[in-house]
């Protein structure tokens, strides 16, 4: 794989990654998103602090995107909208199986 012009492996590429980044975390309102994700909203003035669900912060990105599009902005909606998705199907549970099976 090449980084600017360089050839390194993926190890070193992980190595030199700010993947916490891009990790979810859990919000003191319960919402579950990145510092990416966070980074992103605060730049489009959200106030997560005044949401209490995934589903009405994701109304209000979209609301916003029909008057102002930002590319960044419209990445965090598509994130959330696919988060929710595998949240609110058996398919979140499988993955938090295989997650928590793969820890041990």
């Amino acid at each position: 794989m090449k980084i600017n012009e360089k050839e390194v492996s993926v190890n070193e590429a992980i190595k030199f990654s700010n993947y916490d980044n891009l990790l979810l975390k859990h919000r003191n309102n319960g919402l579950l998103l990145s510092d990416y994700q966070l980074d992103i909203l605060k730049r489009n003035d959200f106030d997560i602090n005044k949401y209490s669900s995934m589903q009405e912060l994701l109304f209000d990105i979209e609301d916003y995107l029909n008057e102002e599009y930002d590319l960044e902005l419209d990445l965090v909606s598509s994130q959330l909208a696919e988060f929710i998705y595998y949240r609110d199907t058996k398919k979140w549970e499988i993955i938090m199986n295989l997650s928590r099976k793969s820890r041990h």
